[in-house]
């Protein structure tokens, strides 16, 4: 088996797991690795620049799906070939793996390192005017998007509760705005509360989002909530359990392809990465998840 290059993100809910308990975790499923530290996305590619060899080596983050992403932008940045990439859970929110029903309890997630099944997810990319970001789970633009803004200027003290405090203090202020998206066969231009592009299926600490979702067919699922404030309200609620698909004014839609229109907020796994206008696609790159 391929040594692993394990990654634990120190600015993650899991900065408090110790390197001694990380490592004593590893060796007792005898799993060849090597530890790194990191505080930065400057940290993560100058290591995984000095361990690109995807013959040689696969790649485990140790946090949520902030960490998880930041890895996955690492390697495609460093264009590796074809990554083997794991996910130790130790952040906020461990969204991405619940796909595949794995542990999220790290003691027990950590038994899973020693499989050789790996699943090929799709990896998308979303350009702005200045930045570029990949992802694998879920893209927000519009109200939860804002909500994530706020929620990282708060102090550390409330962390734990940064996202729902986040949600009700935008909620109040919130409207629908005009955005106009051009996907492969399908126009909008009208008022939407909120865009959410989807490759994986749950986000926000287990929203079942996007239960139809693939995450290698090639196509992004892409839903307008083409809502009023007091209907987004029901909605989110719904959403929950994937429920809210079944409302009319949730336009559903997949695409490879879309470009939105809009100076709202974008955030990607939890974390604000910037404002529109924006193009999303699916990249022509996969990662093999380990399973």
């Amino acid at each position: 088996m391929k040594k692993y290059i394990v990654i634990h993100n120190l600015n993650s809910r899991g900065k408090n797991l110790s390197k001694d308990y990380i490592e004593n975790l590893l060796n007792a499923e005898n799993i060849d690795f090597e530890y790194f530290a990191t505080k930065s996305i400057d940290d993560l590619k100058i290591i995984i620049e000095k361990y690109s060899d995807s013959n040689m080596y696969q790649y485990c983050a140790i946090g949520g799906d902030g960490s998880l992403n930041s890895l996955v932008n690492a390697l495609m940045i460093n264009s590796v070939p074809n990554p083997q990439v794991a996910c130790l859970p130790a952040g906020s929110g461990s969204d991405f793996i619940r796909t595949f029903a794995l542990p999220q309890d790290i003691e027990k997630s950590v038994k899973h390192l020693n499989s050789e099944s790996y699943y090929e997810v799709d990896v998308g990319r979303v350009e702005t005017k200045t930045n570029k970001k990949y992802f694998i789970n879920v893209l927000n633009i519009g109200f939860l998007a804002s909500t994530v803004e706020i929620s990282e200027r708060m102090p550390k003290l409330i962390r734990r509760f940064r996202y729902p405090i986040s949600f009700w203090i935008k909620i109040i202020f919130a409207k629908a705005n005009k955005i106009n998206i051009d996907l492969e066969k399908y126009k909008f231009n009208n008022k939407a509360f909120n865009i959410c592009v989807c490759n994986a299926q749950y986000f926000g600490g287990g929203w079942n989002i996007s239960p139809k979702s693939s995450l290698q067919d090639g196509k992004l699922n892409v839903q307008i909530f083409a809502v009023s404030k007091l209907k987004a309200m029901k909605i989110f609620f719904l959403a929950q359990k994937g429920l809210h698909l079944r409302e009319s004014d949730v336009i559903t839609k997949k695409s490879s392809k879309l470009i939105v229109n809009t100076s709202d907020p974008i955030e990607i796994d939890g974390d604000f990465f910037d404002n529109g206008p924006a193009e999303i696609f699916i990249e022509n790159r996969t990662i093999q998840f380990k399973i």
